[in-house]
């Protein structure tokens, strides 16, 4: 329920506050005297788009409280206004507007021209049916999730797929491109350290003939005939050995010479064997030359080859990847159709199904509502594309006499009509949406008569479960409320809108003056009789 609303600085509001009570509460007055502006400002405080066009006072801020009792519970939704921006608040904390329009969808629905302009566009007539439904049915509702978890799903891997086979020849080229490259490398079998071998071998090969005239030369010196080292060294080994026999001292020195001078033949043996060991060797050296030129050759075109080789490897496997990633895609695409379809088959079938009870609770309303011939039907069409939430197409027709055909919502119905069927369509979901409070911005639009008397019963019956508000210049409507709010607008210096609750004893003399333009016996009479009624 709301209970209190203030407004400060907003339009043609200085300040206001006002409290209600359950029940039908009914804004009276002229035509022109500001009664869509209280609404609107609740509209603005509960989220709706707002300026700094609707500060009175330009130089200070607006303010538009709402205080809410929710099940024993005080809600306070705020909304401050400036000339930069707003700022919105929950129980005196900032909030986002999100939050704030979270807490409307619970608490309040307001139905203005714009949303009965909503309600006859087709678009949304399949919001409507599903909101019935999933009242009435937990297992839709979840349906309903997983479809649309599914048809995302489906959209996103049909986009990948896209891409990719967008894209696909142009990968396909460059793959076989890092193939080319990937096995030239590899069939040059270069082993880490092979160029550094290679340079050593070709020196080698290329300085044979010095490197045997050294080494020969040097063994030769060391242990080729009498005047050699070798020999010279053994005479002085004898030498040592004698004078060791004579002094057990140098028997240190001793054993030190012979091993430096059988490492000295071991050395001799050694350039001996090598000096034997080198042989001319044209043919290994062209191969040689051949191999440093292929080495040169890649690291030319790649670089570091060993490093640009793991590059290619592994652009080569993420791309080869995608394309497996291609086909795996595949089957997770028919996967999520053959999903989503189903789901949307389950759907379709609930949406007809409840479709007729639909149909029949807004046609028993419209009865009720002075239009004891119309027919409505909530139609459910199959759909050949997926959709955001399936693949049906929901329709309201209608029929207001008996000699016409069913036909859509928007091209059939009159204003007055229009009016009734709005009414009717609220009466059936305020009993499944649990809102609190329902506000009607002029719902006797196109109506008088017999007509009135239907509506205003209809909303008196809505009363019943729910706090209602709204403006009307229908004394027969008026009449069914428990609270009258009468709108003035005073004009000295400036315009400013006031608001009062009436009294028992007004009541009478402002239905009056609704109904025959002035206050006199007879008009009176008639408007303490529809008090009475």
């Amino acid at each position: 329920m709301l209970k209190e609303v203030f407004i400060k600085n907003f339009i043609l509001i200085d300040e206001l506050r006002l409290e209600f009570n359950d029940g039908f509460n009914v804004f009276l007055g002229e035509t022109g005297a500001g009664k869509s502006i209280i609404f609107k400002g609740i509209d603005i405080a509960l989220g709706a788009k707002t300026s700094k066009d609707v500060l009175k006072n330009p130089e200070k801020n607006a303010l538009i409280e709402l205080t809410f009792v929710n099940n024993d519970e005080e809600i306070v939704i705020s909304r401050e206004i400036s000339k930069t921006g707003t700022k919105p608040r929950l129980n005196g904390a900032m909030v986002t507007l999100d939050i704030i329009n979270q807490m409307r969808e619970k608490l309040v629905d307001i139905h203005s021209q714009h949303q009965t302009y909503t309600y006859l566009q087709s678009k949304y007539h399949i919001e409507l049916l599903d909101s019935y439904i999933e009242n009435a049915d937990a297992d839709f509702k979840t349906a309903l999730e997983n479809y649309k978890k599914d048809y995302q799903e489906y959209k996103d891997v049909s986009k990948k797929l896209n891409i990719i086979e967008t894209g696909e020849k142009e990968a396909r080229e460059k793959i076989e491109f890092l193939k080319f490259q990937t096995e030239e490398i590899e069939q040059a079998e270069i082993k880490e350290g092979e160029e550094e071998e290679l340079n050593s071998e070709l020196d080698i090969l290329s300085n044979l003939e010095n490197l045997k005239e050294l080494t020969y030369g040097a063994y030769y010196n060391l242990n080729n005939d009498d005047s050699s080292i070798i020999n010279a060294l053994s005479k002085i080994k004898y030498n040592i050995e004698k004078a060791s026999e004579f002094d057990n001292s140098l028997n240190e020195t001793r054993d030190a010479f012979i091993d430096a001078l059988e490492n000295l033949k071991d050395v001799s043996n050694t350039l001996r064997n090598y000096s034997e060991s080198l042989e001319a060797n044209p043919q290994r050296l062209d191969e040689i030359n051949e191999r440093l030129e292929l080495i040169q050759k890649l690291k030319r075109k790649y670089g570091n080859i060993f490093e640009t080789y793991e590059k290619l490897k592994n652009e080569l496997e993420e791309l080869e990847h995608g394309f497996t990633s291609y086909e795996d895609l595949k089957i997770q695409k028919e996967k999520l159709y053959n999903s989503a379809s189903a789901l949307a088959e389950t759907l379709s079938k609930k949406r007809k199904q409840y479709a007729e009870k639909l149909s029949a609770l807004i046609e028993e309303e419209l009865k009720g509502l002075n239009l004891e011939y119309a027919k409505f039907d909530v139609r459910v069409d199959e759909t050949e594309t997926f959709g955001t939430k399936g693949k049906n197409r929901v329709e309201f027709f209608i029929s207001t006499n008996v000699s016409k055909e069913l036909a859509p919502l928007n091209k059939t119905a009159s204003g007055g009509e229009i009016s009734r069927v709005m009414l009717a369509i609220k009466s059936v979901f305020s009993h499944l949406d649990n809102i609190s409070v329902i506000i009607f911005d002029e719902i006797d639009t196109g109506i008088s008569g017999k007509t009135s008397v239907c509506v205003a019963n209809a909303i008196n019956k809505l009363a019943k479960t729910a706090q209602v508000f709204a403006i009307t210049h229908q004394p027969i409507i008026a009449s069914k409320a428990n609270d009258f709010y009468f709108v003035s607008k005073e004009q000295n210096e400036e315009t400013i809108v006031n608001v009062r609750k009436l009294s028992e004893d007004e009541k009478p003399n402002i239905l009056a003056q609704m109904a025959l333009g002035d206050v006199s016996d007879n008009s009176l009479t008639f408007a303490k009789e529809l008090l009475g009624s």
